[in-house]
C-alpha cells in the first residue's frame, strides 16, 4: 500500500514539471569585467524539470546560450545540487551582453534584462585646451565617472594625417606616451612627454561610439628652459656684461638713482650726534660739580712749597688750601694740610 502511494506521489510530481517561482521580469543591472546572477527556480526546488534552457536576443532572435560561442566559459548553472535552482551566473560582462534573456522550462519561462553600465567620461564635453612647451609634458585627462568600471574598448586618436589616427599605435609617438589604467581601470587619462611642436593639434578619448571627450595642446614657443622669460637671474660677473657704446656720458639718472636708493640712509645721524654730545656734556657738569663739593679744591695734582720765592717765568701755581693751628710751644710752627682726605704737616718758619 505505501509502495503505491509512492508511486502516485512520484507520478504527480513528473506530471506536473517544474513551475516557475516568479513570472514577472527582472532587471539586472552590471559593469564591464564584472557578474550577474540570473535567478530561475522551480516553486519546489526539490522538483527536477523535465527540459529546461536559457535563451537571449543577443543576435536579435532568441539563440540558445549555452551552446553559444559568445558565452563559452563564462556561464556557470547550479541545477547539480539543486535540481529546482535553475539560475545562471554570466562572469566576465561585456557591453554586448545587455540584452534581454528567457529562462525557459516545461511549464513555462521568466524574461529578464541585463543592462551593461559601460564607461560614463567624467568632466566637461566641450573641447579642452592644454598649453605646453617644446620638450615638456603635458597629462590629457581622461576617466569614467566610476573609477572602478573597466572599459572593454577605448581609444586616443587624433587627426594628424587629415583623419583619426591610434595615438596609441603611432610611430610619431613612440616612448612618448604614458597610460594609467592598470592602477585604476576607469582612469583613462595619457601622459605625453617630450613635446614637440608637430604635436600640437586635437586628441580624443572614446569608449564608444558616443563616449569621447576632445582635447587640444596648444605647444607655445620655445623650450621653456631657454626662454628669455623663465625669471632666471643673470649671473655673469660684471666684467662680462657688454659695455655702452659712450665712454664719456656720465651715467643715466636713473642708474644714480638706484646707487642712490642702494646707499644706507643718513637722515638720522644728526639726531644720533647731539645725543652723544648732551650725554658728554651732561658727565663733565657732574664731573664738576663733584670737584667743587670736594672742599672748594680743583682736581688736579697739590704742589707745597717750602719758603721757595716765586719766579718770574713760573705761571700761577696751584691754590693749596691748609689749616693753620697756632701752638704756644717754642719752636717752628706747623701747618695741617688736608689733600685728598690725607694730613700732612708743613713747617712755617717765623723770625
Amino acid at each position: 500500500m505505501m509502495k503505491c502511494l509512492y508511486l502516485l506521489y512520484v507520478m504527480f510530481h513528473v506530471t506536473a514539471g517544474c513551475d516557475l517561482s516568479a513570472q514577472t521580469k527582472h532587471v539586472y543591472i552590471g559593469l564591464p569585467g564584472g557578474s550577474v546572477l540570473l535567478l530561475c527556480s522551480c516553486s519546489d526546488l526539490h522538483t527536477k524539470p523535465h527540459t529546461f534552457t536559457w535563451m537571449s536576443y543577443r543576435t536579435g532572435g532568441l539563440t540558445d546560450m549555452l551552446n553559444d560561442e559568445h558565452y563559452r566559459g563564462r556561464l556557470q548553472l547550479f541545477n547539480n545540487t539543486s535540481p529546482g535552482n535553475l539560475s545562471l551566473l554570466i562572469s566576465d560582462l561585456r557591453e554586448e551582453d545587455g540584452t534581454d534573456y528567457r529562462c525557459i522550462t516545461e511549464k513555462g519561462y521568466i524574461d529578464m534584462r541585463i543592462y551593461v553600465k559601460g564607461c560614463d567620461l567624467s568632466g566637461d564635453k566641450h573641447q579642452v585646451v592644454i598649453n605646453g612647451h617644446p620638450g615638456g609634458s603635458v597629462l590629457l585627462p581622461c576617466s569614467c565617472s566610476d573609477l572602478h568600471t573597466n572599459p572593454q574598448i577605448f581609444t586616443w586618436t587624433t587627426k594628424r594625417t587629415g583623419h583619426w589616427t591610434d595615438v596609441l599605435k603611432d610611430e610619431l609617438y613612440r616612448d612618448r606616451l604614458q597610460l594609467f589604467n592598470h592602477i585604476s581601470p576607469g582612469n583613462l587619462s595619457l601622459l605625453i612627454s617630450d613635446l614637440r611642436e608637430e604635436d600640437q593639434r586635437v586628441y580624443r578619448c572614446s569608449t564608444g561610439l558616443e563616449e569621447y571627450r576632445d582635447i587640444r595642446i596648444n605647444v607655445k614657443g620655445g623650450r621653456r628652459e631657454t626662454s628669455t622669460r623663465s625669471g632666471k637671474t643673470d649671473r655673469r660677473p660684471p666684467s662680462e656684461h657688454p659695455l655702452s657704446k659712450t665712454t664719456n656720458s656720465p651715467p643715466a639718472s636713473s642708474s644714480t638713482t638706484q646707487e642712490q636708493d642702494k646707499q644706507p640712509p643718513h637722515s638720522s645721524l644728526p639726531l644720533v650726534f647731539g645725543i652723544v654730545a648732551a650725554l658728554l656734556l651732561v658727565i663733565v657738569g657732574v664731573m664738576a660739580f663733584i670737584c667743587w663739593r670736594r672742599k672748594g679744591r680743583r682736581c688736579g695734582k697739590n704742589m707745597i712749597t717750602e719758603g721757595r720765592p716765586k719766579e718770574n717765568h713760573q705761571t700761577v701755581p696751584d691754590v693749596t688750601y691748609s689749616t693753620v693751628s697756632h701752638i704756644h710751644t717754642a719752636g717752628a710752627a706747623r701747618v695741617q694740610i688736608d689733600v685728598e682726605e690725607k694730613t700732612e704737616y708743613a713747617s712755617i718758619v717765623t723770625n
